[in-house]
């Protein structure tokens, strides 16, 4: 498999943008602003561990999003209900590059061993951020033949952090980057 597709496929199937790694300042955290009586800046979780369960919902919703575009029953922009901004535009091109390669992805990808890094609120909106392994080893990709060429040396499980803002009404990703510090997965 040539090695362009090869990258294109780890992208389309980790469900990441992974092209732009920045390293490990987007993996920092930073202390939670001061309690404030301000209503925009009022946690929209009452916990942190609702704050967890919403992002890994929220992934998961990207992820089903996603396996439904690889396998060509969705158009690459539906990735905008469940992503947001310039994570959202990035990940609508990446998925429109993998459906014109005439390549299609079957099974599901999933997340597990989620930990919150931090949440914050700022000018009312909520950011999240989560650790996760992504696991890939249930799907399988296949060309316009249908023949398997999935390949034998890919990474089936990853170690991420995953960015999101919610709002009262939604939760979407807003970045997906590998962890750059030592796989925990």
């Amino acid at each position: 498999m040539p090695r362009r597709l090869r990258r294109l496929v780890v992208l389309a199937l980790t469900g990441a943008a992974l092209v732009a790694l920045t390293g490990c300042a987007a993996a920092q955290t930073t202390p939670s602003p001061p309690p404030t009586t301000d209503a925009a800046e009022t946690p929209l979780f009452a916990s942190d561990e609702e704050a967890l369960a919403a992002a890994v919902e929220a992934y998961e919703r990207h992820l089903e999003s996603t396996a439904a575009i690889l396998a060509g029953e969705l158009p690459a922009d539906a990735i905008r209900e469940t992503s947001s901004g310039e994570f959202g535009e990035k990940r609508v091109s990446e998925l429109e590059t993998f459906v014109a390669s005439g390549l299609r992805a079957s099974g599901m990808t999933t997340i597990d061993t989620a930990a919150l890094i931090e949440t914050h609120v700022d000018d009312g909106e909520t950011f999240i951020s989560i650790y996760a392994c992504q696991d890939v080893s249930g799907t399988v990709l296949r060309n316009s033949q249908g023949e398997d060429v999935t390949p034998s040396d890919r990474d089936e499980r990853v170690a991420l952090v995953l960015e999101f803002r919610a709002e009262i009404t939604s939760i979407k990703v807003s970045g997906n980057e590998l962890w750059p510090g030592d796989d925990f997965c």
